[in-house]
């Protein structure tokens, strides 16, 4: 004999136990999100925000117009290498880092290629940066230092509220 149940018996689950339950998860799922929210709060991602380089809190505090600005005077500024070129020269170190034996002169030769494309781009970045500084009224000025001191106080979390 099979232990089946009478057949005038329901066996489904009765309404408030799933609403309980769908209740319970809801409540769940947020607890998890307020502990997961507190946690990258406390304990941001500090390798992250190490590589944004001395220049970050500068384009962070921005207002939103200013700095999209910025970033495409850089980006379409013609004298900066390619991104074609800068992704070639990173096959070239890989491709030389191969040879058998190691070719010292080859490889500071593509480091000092790179650098000098860095250091380029990092002249266009602060002239373009300058450009903008020097275009705000002594008011926006005065706000945006402000926001530079928010972003130095919160690191590069230090997200300001008046971007647009």
């Amino acid at each position: 004999m099979t232990n089946l149940p009478p057949p005038d018996v329901d066996l489904r689950c009765p309404r408030w136990v799933k609403v309980v339950l769908a209740v319970s998860l809801a409540l769940n799922l947020a607890v998890v999100g307020l502990v997961a929210g507190m946690m990258m709060r406390i304990a941001p991602l500090r390798e992250v925000r190490s590589n944004l380089g001395y220049a970050a809190p500068y384009v962070i505090a921005l207002p939103g117009q200013e700095r999209r600005s910025l970033l495409r005077a850089i980006r379409n500024d013609p004298s900066l290498p390619r991104r074609a070129d800068r992704k070639a020269a990173f096959k070239d170190m890989v491709n030389v880092l191969r040879l058998e034996p190691f070719d010292r002169t080859q490889v500071s030769s593509i480091l000092n290629r790179q650098g000098a494309d860095v250091s380029q781009i990092q002249t266009v970045a602060q002239s373009a940066w300058l450009d903008a500084v020097e275009g705000m009224s002594i008011k926006n000025r005065l706000a945006y230092i402000d926001r530079i001191e928010v972003v130095l106080s919160r690191g590069s979390r230090g997200r300001v509220k008046d971007r647009k």
